[in-house]
């Protein structure tokens, strides 16, 4: 009967430990929502950029019509994204992430590139997020 028991006992133990490595534990998804967290920002970075160009002004400027509230640095490393100037109606804007996305995060965007981190807006019409 002991024998039994220690093999359950076991095959239960070496399960959690398989779950754990499947989904990456506590950590992973930590990690994961701060990659969020940094594609949140980006996007809304994005819609600040596009409003400041519909108003004629560069991507450093400021305008009382489009509010400042996009952080333009990585709230959790402290490191400013990057902004690039692609064309003169068009940025990418990137994030250095810490984990490969999920896959829904960018399944059906053409505007995400996730092995650069990098999203690309276009100034010439709002996009819904």
């Amino acid at each position: 009967m002991r024998i039994p028991a220690l093999a359950l006992i076991g095959l239960a133990a070496v399960m959690i430990v398989v779950s754990l490595w499947t989904v990456g534990g506590p950590e992973q998804a930590r990690a994961e929502r701060r990659d969020q967290t940094r594609m949140n920002d980006l996007q809304s970075l994005a819609q600040h950029l596009t409003c400041l160009h519909r108003l004629g002004l560069g991507i450093d400027e400021q305008s009382d019509a489009c509010p400042e509230g996009a952080r333009r640095t990585d709230p959790l490393r402290g490191e400013p994204y990057r902004v690039e100037a692609v064309s003169g109606d068009a940025v990418r804007l990137c994030a250095d992430f810490e984990t490969r996305l999920p896959g829904q995060w960018w399944a059906n965007r053409d505007d995400f590139n996730p092995e650069t981190g990098c999203l690309f807006a276009t100034m010439r019409e709002a996009r819904p997020w």
